[in-house]
């Protein structure tokens, strides 16, 4: 008879500091895991199953999602669908990189490094997709071929490159300054999110303080940036587990929540836009040019390559970052 042997698991101060998560004592991996071991571990009970779980089951839902929308919408000789067929992919490669990145990140330090470089850069392209769903279909009225429209895409392409380089160098003094990896890291992703949410705030103004119609897509934009707070707010915090250390190593740590608040927001996000795509055709169709292949993949492509080229920047860095070389707990 077969049998299946689960790997073991450790408590903090068995694995290195590298591994080492705020106010999570027990449940850790081994630090020198084969990939077999990370993909059994996803089926046992560790401080990391449910982080894989909470990303890798909504990455099936979007993709159910995006092939629904594939029946209905003409993707293909649609021009004006194409920026949300760009941003649909981008919703569908991050939790999935963030799913992969969370199961193979105990293969060894350096793997941990490269796993999140990964995932940081699957952020920073969904923070690009969010711009070109935002430019073609969420930009308040009278802004609509202004300044910031024009520039609105290219720029978020720009902030894809901050974002994915600064998270980035961010674990690199990991060890040494740990306050400063953490800020760094926030900054990177709090910085792109803000930038692309200027047509949001603006048009949410403008429904609180004057007259404008409360619709669908705008209720949405507020559960989205709802969550998208308490996103941020659990990401930079580490509650509950900061005030009762061991209490929520294997349920209810912050970085649970925050994945699960990350996929609600991501989903009401989606919502608002294909009502804002839908409600507001006719009239920008009037008023904008159709979305061009350059402007579109070819500014997805770029943003793509330059991505993967700073993530591969980083590896070749990895020599020299504290903690890339550990020893294994005996």
């Amino acid at each position: 008879m077969l049998t299946i042997k689960l790997p073991q698991i450790f408590r903090v101060h068995q694995v290195p500091q590298i591994f080492w998560e705020d106010g999570i004592m027990s449940g850790y991996r081994h630090p020198k895991s084969s990939a077999l071991d990370c993909i059994l571990s996803s089926f046992q009970m560790t401080n990391e199953t449910v982080n894989i779980w909470t990303h890798f089951l909504p990455t099936w839902y979007f993709v159910w999602r995006f092939l629904v929308l594939s029946s209905s919408l003409d993707f293909c000789q649609e021009p004006y669908h194409w920026p949300l067929l760009i941003y649909l992919l981008l919703v569908c490669l991050y939790p999935f990189a963030s799913s992969c990145a969370h199961t193979f990140s105990s293969m060894s330090a350096r793997a941990r490094h490269i796993c999140y470089f990964c995932d940081y850069g699957a952020l920073s392209l969904y923070s690009l997709g969010c711009a070109f769903a935002y430019g073609a279909y969420a930009m308040p009225d009278h802004w609509v071929s202004g300044v910031l429209h024009r520039y609105f895409v290219p720029a978020a392409a720009f902030n894809s490159f901050v974002c994915t380089g600064l998270s980035c160098y961010s674990r690199f003094p990991e060890l040494e300054r740990p306050r400063l990896s953490k800020v760094l890291r926030t900054a990177a992703f709090v910085y792109p999110f803000l930038y692309d949410n200027i047509p949001l705030f603006y048009r949410l103004f403008l429904c609180f303080w004057s007259n404008c119609a409360w619709t669908e897509a705008v209720a949405g934009y507020c559960y989205h940036l709802l969550f998208a707070l308490l996103t941020g707010f659990l990401f930079a915090s580490h509650l509950p587990e900061r005030l009762a250390p061991g209490r929520f190593d294997y349920i209810g740590h912050s970085h649970q929540l925050f994945h699960i608040c990350a996929v609600l927001g991501t989903h009401f996000q989606l919502e608002a836009i294909l009502c804002d795509a839908c409600s507001r055709r006719a009239w920008l169709r009037g008023r904008l040019p159709a979305p061009g292949l350059s402007s579109t993949f070819g500014t997805a492509g770029l943003a793509l390559l330059g991505n993967a080229a700073i993530i591969g920047a980083f590896t070749a860095a990895l020599p020299r970052a504290p903690g890339s070389s550990v020893r294994p707990p005996g």
